[in-house]
């Protein structure tokens, strides 16, 4: 597999949907993990105060860590100087740059009430570390709020992942419309790479007529990968590992379905 061409710095993608329960966190650390595999040189930024993406990529005692994506940001915050990557950085054993997070980050958009643009605070943390990696990976909160606004200041695209069920879906216009607010009114080179159905039984009613509906409404808007991730507990139980399912089982379906989407996601961007 040849190398991206032209890529002097990272390429950032966020991970975002408005609701929960969407295989955010997992998709971000997945993709973060196939990434990596590939050779190229990844950071995870766990920007979700529950912490789930840093407990896929190994990290332990996330409230005892001492420094965090909340740490860095409220640095930046109050003027200080950051540390170096090298003393924070968390690196496991799926070659991934985690930085992590905790639940100090829940305060965030507290302290955000009366900084001078805080919509960019996240933006400007990440422009001291982007010329280390190809890619950046962004797992964000599931809501609106400074914090997603920032992720979206920051991201050169947005990968919406959405679980094959009628809310779920529903759940996209608010997310939709707000992206289209940040377009318009300050990141017009904003994109959505497109939406990810997540936790698909594709024999069921539900998820096909969610996946017709999706189809129909989105056509010649926004892209829907052709991959479906599909329903398995072993997502689950690889969290227990803390692993992606594709470290601890390569071969469930779903572990190949996500090997799947990053063969599609970048098939514009390799030979």
């Amino acid at each position: 597999m040849s190398k991206i061409k032209n890529k002097s710095s990272a390429k950032i993608l966020a991970i975002q949907n408005e609701k929960g329960g969407t295989s955010k966190s997992t998709t971000a650390a997945t993709l973060a993990y196939l990434l990596a595999k590939r050779g190229e040189k990844v950071a995870l930024i766990d920007f979700d105060g529950q912490g789930h993406a840093s407990v896929l990529c190994g990290a332990k005692n996330l409230n005892q860590l001492e420094v965090t994506i909340s740490t860095l940001l409220n640095k930046i915050i109050q003027g200080e100087p950051l540390p170096d990557p090298e003393t924070y950085i968390f690196r496991g054993k799926n070659g991934v740059d985690l930085i992590p997070s905790n639940s100090n980050l829940f305060t965030l958009e507290r302290n955000l009430i009366n900084v001078d643009f805080r919509e960019y605070v996240l933006y400007e943390y990440v422009k001291t570390i982007k010329d280390r990696y190809s890619y950046i990976i962004i797992d964000t909160m599931p809501q609106i709020g400074t914090p997603m606004v920032n992720a979206m200041m920051c991201a050169d695209s947005i990968i919406i992942p959405t679980q094959a069920e009628l809310f779920s879906a529903q759940g996209l216009s608010e997310l939709l419309k707000h992206y289209h607010m940040i377009k318009q009114n300050g990141k017009q080179n904003l994109s959505i790479a497109g939406v990810l159905v997540t936790m698909d039984s594709e024999r069921t009613r539900v998820s096909a007529t969610v996946n017709a509906m999706l189809e129909k409404n989105l056509k010649g808007q926004i892209n829907v990968f052709k991959t479906r991730i599909p329903r398995s507990i072993k997502v689950a139980e690889a969290s227990l590992y803390q692993q992606t399912i594709c470290e601890y089982m390569p071969d469930n379906p779903a572990a190949v379905a996500y090997e799947n989407f990053v063969k599609e996601l970048l098939k514009d961007e390799y030979d």
